[in-house]
């Protein structure tokens, strides 16, 4: 099982929207077969393995780190394959998240006479927060992405950001983009940074990210380069429900979606956008906004993880904030995180965190 775990990794940044799952076929205490699912679409793990083992499948034993399905999507059902390649028993890191499907080809497996074991480890689920969480939630994982300095500052007291950490990091904030398969900003950071917001200098093609910008009064720029690539990568721009429809249609010449929002407190009401992106298959987003969005998804409660990338850097009290204008009167109101992990990337520290209770995400840390 740690191994099948090993090759769901290899799909990380190319699964989306799909979840990662990795497969092994074991005979007579060998390996006679292993498979990953690489991309939607594609063999999912458990038909790559079988392929792989051949004849050799027969009387054999899978491990596989996700309850495999029995419908047919994009490929067709993974019980059937399972059942005609003659394996003996399954062993399954953990039950399909989706409540409609959950446990429904574990039945059909073991009617069929096959032994099956399901380990049901929180490792195996955490693998795929995010899909897990969409199953359950109906809407993205969100995954709030900062790199701040030492002193929790983002930007310069002249709103130069770039480049507050280095390269590794940068590249590493790539993987993430590619792995949520959304990315989301506000409309300051559109208008000013002028982001491509699309996952690059990967080792292998990820799939095409959805960009969103969150965008009340939409004045996202005609000549950015997230309008003038709407037509090859999609955007979607959440503006208030009273944006000029001049500008509305101005955009949408360009190949951006715009889709109005009801507004709270004058701003976009995020529970709404989160809920139209999941309604549009979204299952995860990495919001890259400046600190006043990640602040709000902070505040909140909607964030359900947090990577920081510090950067050896001090910029001092006039530096844009890390959370923008969050306000919490007193420690008993205080967002609070678990740490995760702590990793150095390069020149820079990255730190990943979780609410630290239930009630604030399906995850806490492992």
């Amino acid at each position: 099982m740690q191994r099948a775990r090993e090759l769901a990794e290899h799909g990380r940044y190319t699964t989306a929207p799909n979840p990662l799952v990795g497969a092994v076929v074991v005979r007579d205490g060998l390996i006679v077969g292993e498979g990953w699912h690489a991309r939607a679409g594609g063999d999912h793990a458990e038909i790559a393995a079988l392929r792989r083992s051949g004849s050799d499948a027969r009387g054999a034993d899978l491990y596989v780190t996700l309850e495999p399905c029995n419908h047919r999507g994009k490929t067709p059902p993974c019980t059937d394959a399972i059942l005609r390649a003659g394996i003996r028993r399954v062993v399954a890191g953990h039950l399909d998240p989706n409540p409609r499907m959950r446990g429904h080809s574990v039945e059909l497996l073991r009617e069929a006479g096959l032994e099956v074991e399901v380990l049901d480890d929180d490792l195996f689920e955490k693998q795929n927060e995010q899909f897990a969480h969409f199953m359950r939630m109906g809407r993205p994982f969100v995954h709030v992405k900062l790199a701040t300095t030492l002193d929790g500052r983002i930007a310069a007291s002249n709103g130069e950001s770039k480049w507050i950490t280095g390269e590794a990091a940068r590249r590493r904030a790539h993987e993430l983009r590619a792995e949520a398969g959304a990315v989301l900003v506000g409309a300051g950071t559109a208008r000013v940074d002028d982001p491509l917001l699309t996952p690059r200098n990967l080792p292998e093609e990820p799939p095409t990210v959805l960009r969103v910008v969150l965008d009340p009064r939409l004045d996202l720029p005609a000549d950015g380069q997230l309008a003038r690539t709407a037509r090859t990568c999609p955007v979607v721009v959440f503006s208030g429900e009273e944006a000029g429809p001049i500008r509305t249609d101005e955009l949408r010449e360009l190949g951006v979606e715009v889709v109005p929002a009801p507004l709270e407190g004058g701003e976009l009401d995020l529970f709404f956008c989160l809920e139209e992106l999941g309604r549009r298959g979204v299952r995860g987003l990495l919001v890259e906004g400046g600190g006043e969005t990640a602040g709000r998804f902070v505040g909140r409660r909607l964030a359900d993880k947090l990577t920081l990338f510090y950067a050896p850097k001090l910029l001092g009290i006039e530096g844009v904030s890390l959370m923008g204008s969050m306000k919490v009167a007193g420690m008993d109101e205080a967002t609070k995180f678990q740490v995760d992990s702590i990793g150095r990337v390069g020149e820079d520290v990255e730190i990943v965190l979780y609410p630290s209770t239930k009630e604030e995400s399906v995850y806490r840390a492992g």
